[in-house]
């Protein structure tokens, strides 16, 4: 009989605050249940947030379970690390750690008595590999990408090449979620409203992010068809009405937006879009927009960062000012609405370049903008050149959510500091009355109200959270 797998997705309440609904369903996780569950194996999927599990409950849970396997970004760590404690006390059963932050910091993680197996990187191969020679207790030093524990010892095998061909990963198993319709993803306009991912890997080397380290830099996309046909398997099966396509850089190549464009005019597909993780200011042109527009894609957000242009080549954004006018200007005369992201506390940061960045922000005047406080994640280029400057003065990963206080300072700016310059940059921002009379207009649908309401209250929060 094959083994019984639990896929953990732990508690995102440090990030988003106890009140949320979950945004998105745990992608990455539930594209490893049906891996495992295509080879046979019995799969159980457990998100504490969208399942409303209480610590407590949790040890109910691993009745007949033979491993255990848990997804942790650096802010979910502390939560995943409990559970294991939770696990360990009632069971002898092995636990794989997986995910971005067990991949930026594997011997970290592993540090941990408590914790077995760490899969780097993309997990759909490893953990196959992996189940297998845990099921018949075989030897672990053949299978690549993966760190584990032998006499006591931390072995760390090479890195796992990518997969070439991301058509021959099964859709994710939403099918395992006992709660799909609870995800909410910000600002929609329909529900229900999902997740996918249609590619993999970032050409960018922004220095701030690491997410190159698990899909790498080289841009890999599925093919046309798969994409579309995963999207109709939304729609049939769960009714689905907008699609939130959450890629690095879906723009990055042309011909896939354009082809993509056409076969889901083709398939008479007529349901809304959206791109939450934002795209680059210079992976789009008029083309693009217009066919982004065909899809029903209502709004386009940028990666700005900063309105500082040494900045922004400090952290290898690779964009201009310049380049960003030009975008929010064409966005605009195409008729999108139009969101913004941007830093504060960047290396080389003071009260000057923070101040560009604001006025900068009310220039754009986007529909929304959102001032998300660095964080300098483990692994990442920008980690290590503040903790060569001995500026990383809090190492409490809880506190490593972007909405957090600081978790480090600068030269010309204290922890404080860079707190009171969001909270300002926010109120700058969104206490104007044009702003707000901007954004009574553009509600659309009584869906777009009632998701909205949230939003709105997440923004006031920041802007007078002590």
């Amino acid at each position: 009989m094959n083994m019984k797998i639990l896929l953990i997705s732990p508690s995102q309440k440090t990030i988003y605050g106890s009140s949320a609904h979950p945004p998105y369903l745990p992608l990455g996780l539930l594209y490893v249940a049906a891996v495992l569950e295509k080879e046979g194996y019995e799969v159980e999927v457990i998100d504490f947030d969208a399942d409303k599990i209480e610590d407590s409950q949790f040890a109910g849970r691993l009745k007949n379970i033979d491993v255990v396997g848990i997804t942790a970004t650096t802010p979910t760590f502390n939560h995943a690390v409990h559970l294991v404690e939770i696990v360990k006390k009632h069971k002898d059963i092995p636990v794989i750690f997986g995910g971005i932050h067990p991949t930026i910091a594997p011997m970290d993680v592993m540090k941990n008595t408590n914790i077995d197996f760490v899969v780097k990187g993309e997990g759909e191969k490893t953990i196959l590999e992996l189940i297998k020679g845990i099921e018949s207790g075989g030897e672990f030093a053949s299978i690549d990408g993966i760190c584990y524990k032998k006499n006591g010892q931390v072995c760390q095998n090479k890195d796992r090449e990518l997969i070439q061909d991301i058509d021959t990963i099964p859709f994710p198993a939403r099918h395992l979620l006992k709660n799909f319709y609870s995800y909410i993803p910000p600002d929609a306009i329909a529900s229900p409203a999902t997740s996918i991912m249609t590619s993999r890997g970032c050409p960018g080397r922004c220095t701030y992010c690491c997410t190159k380290q698990i899909f790498g830099i080289r841009f890999r996309f599925r093919s046309i068809k798969n994409m579309v046909d995963e999207i109709e398997y939304l729609i049939n099966k769960f009714g689905i009405k907008e699609v939130h396509i959450v890629d690095d850089c879906f723009t990055v190549i042309k011909k896939k937006v354009l082809d993509f464009r056409d076969e889901i005019k083709a398939r008479k597909i007529n349901i809304y879009f959206a791109l939450p993780n934002g795209l680059r200011v210079d992976h789009v042109d008029k083309e693009i927009l217009l066919a982004l527009k065909d899809i029903n894609v209502s709004t386009v957000l940028y990666g700005v960062e900063s309105g500082n242009q040494s900045i922004l080549d400090g952290i290898k954004k690779g964009i201009t000012l310049e380049t960003v006018r030009k975008t929010y200007k064409l966005s605009k005369e195409l008729g999108f609405a139009t969101g913004g992201f941007f830093m504060i506390g960047l290396p080389g940061e003071n009260p000057g370049t923070i101040k560009e960045t604001i006025k900068f922000a009310i220039e754009l005047d986007p529909d929304f903008a959102k001032f998300l406080i660095l964080k300098p994640y483990p692994g990442s280029e920008i980690f290590r050149q503040l903790f060569e400057q001995n500026l990383i003065v809090n190492f409490n990963y809880e506190q490593y959510s972007t909405y957090a206080f600081p978790v480090h300072k600068l030269p010309c700016l204290s922890q404080k500091e860079i707190y009171v310059w969001q909270k300002r940059a926010f109120r700058r921002f969104y206490l104007r009355p044009s702003k707000i009379i901007q954004h009574i207009k553009r509600i659309r649908s009584f869906t777009q109200l009632k998701y909205n309401l949230f939003s709105v209250w997440f923004v006031f929060k920041q802007m007078f959270k002590k």
